[in-house]
């Protein structure tokens, strides 16, 4: 479906705020109070646009609305890297009442050897 002016702001506004409130992008389904966390950020209204709310094909259950544009941007801006990933690019140093020692990437879920 192709987006007016205002829609594209709006799903435009997600993609933006998502990442501070926390949202995960890689989804199509949205619930209302994740939608009235980027309206708050982006109006400063809690109200969500009338084009998801009252159109029946975007209601997945109450309180879910399916919005595929989002992640259809999501993914054609090419997603980055999420703080979840745990990708370390240096030795981290690891102390307890052992002494130090020094943690590398290829240690990192290594099985112990007893």
């Amino acid at each position: 479906m192709k987006l007016s002016k205002q829609q594209q702001k709006y799903v435009s506004a997600v993609l933006e705020h998502a990442p501070t409130l926390g949202l995960d992008l890689n989804k199509v389904n949205y619930s209302r109070a994740e939608l009235r966390q980027v309206s708050m950020s982006f109006k400063g209204k809690k109200w969500i646009p009338n084009w998801i709310t009252h159109d029946l094909s975007r209601r997945v259950d109450r309180g879910m609305f399916s919005i595929p544009e989002i992640h259809e941007q999501y993914l054609a801006t090419g997603p980055t890297q999420s703080e979840d990933d745990t990708t370390v690019d240096e030795p981290v140093m690891v102390s307890d009442d052992m002494g130090a020692h020094v943690v590398s990437d290829d240690m990192v879920g290594a099985s112990p050897q007893i």
